[in-house]
């Protein structure tokens, strides 16, 4: 009987760290993947009260009933001792070890208990689980910081066994770290911008210029202001020399350097439009394009055969 109810009292411990250890937002995203396991543990995880309430009553319950059987066995003293040293080594260290360390998945193999108790101190359980909630609220899903799921990305990158591999950790960090960063953070200086003038002629000398630039949107200034857009591939098939000002969009558009990057992506998006002057109110600070928007959130430079060191 002692040995028994010292087997019951390290199961229950166990289910205790080992179901509270897995929280239920967790278990449900799990659950939606699939995982057979996850939602039969859910079903008991997903009302925390109820559950440790009747966890801790059957721990209780029989770490009292061995501790009398061991005093009525032997002297109250040494039952009392011996019961102690028992109950924290077999009933408490040894199994929350063992299910510590392999997860809510052993849960599986003691459904059969929940089941028992759950029916058992329904009576109790349930009134005291509704007044837990009333008092102390619902159990609050578990929310991370950037810097915390980055760090959790980078963690699981590093693990020989994880499924998530370098390349992936590095997108999805500057994925989430992105939207920090503003237009201003990663324009391009108006003095280091190729750009022509509006009343420029195209002919074979600006053509070589800005086949060496490199760059298939050249801004067109009028007056040290950037009023459009010279597409390369406009000027394809034309017969030159032509005025720029014939050849250009005369449509850009501009974004406030205080924007954060998300908005200039669905800036982007939206306009269907790859370069934005930046503004800092009427002053133009030079220019950002989605390349530079997408570098960022790969966390990588996109070189192509134009670029340079």
């Amino acid at each position: 009987m002692a040995v028994l109810l010292l087997a019951l009292s390290g199961i229950f411990s166990g289910l205790n760290i080992g179901l509270m250890m897995a929280r239920p937002d967790d278990l449900k995203r799990k659950a939606g993947q699939g995982d057979e396991i996850a939602k039969r543990v859910y079903r008991y995880r997903k009302d925390g009260y109820y559950l440790i309430f009747c966890i801790l009553l059957g721990n209780v319950g029989v770490n009292t009933a061995m501790s009398i059987l061991l005093g009525n066995m032997t002297n109250g003293v040494v039952g009392g001792l011996i019961a102690t040293l028992l109950i924290t080594m077999f009933g408490e260290i040894l199994p929350q070890a063992i299910f510590t360390q392999r997860g809510y998945r052993f849960v599986r193999y003691f459904f059969w208990l929940l089941n028992v108790i759950y029916v058992l101190f329904w009576p109790l359980a349930r009134p005291m689980s509704k007044l837990l909630n009333h008092w102390l609220g619902k159990e609050t899903p578990q929310l991370y910081s950037h810097q915390e799921l980055e760090e959790i990305i980078h963690e699981h990158a590093e693990r020989s066994d994880s499924p998530v591999d370098y390349d992936e950790s590095r997108i999805a960090a500057g994925a989430l770290q992105f939207s920090k960063k503003t237009a201003g953070d990663l324009v391009t200086p108006m003095s280091e911008v190729f750009t022509v003038n509006l009343d420029d002629e195209l002919d074979a000398t600006l053509l070589a210029r800005i086949k060496h630039a490199g760059h298939s949107r050249i801004p067109v200034c009028d007056d040290e202001r950037l009023v459009g857009i010279l597409y390369v591939k406009d000027v394809v098939g034309r017969e030159l020399p032509l005025p720029v000002s014939q050849l250009y969009r005369d449509k850009i558009h501009d974004i406030d350097a205080r924007s954060r990057l998300d908005t200039v992506l669905s800036r982007f998006i939206q306009t269907r439009n790859h370069l934005f002057v930046v503004m800092d109110n009427e002053t133009e600070l030079g220019i950002i394009t989605l390349e530079d928007v997408i570098e960022e959130i790969l966390d990588q430079e996109i070189e192509d055969e134009y670029d340079e060191e």
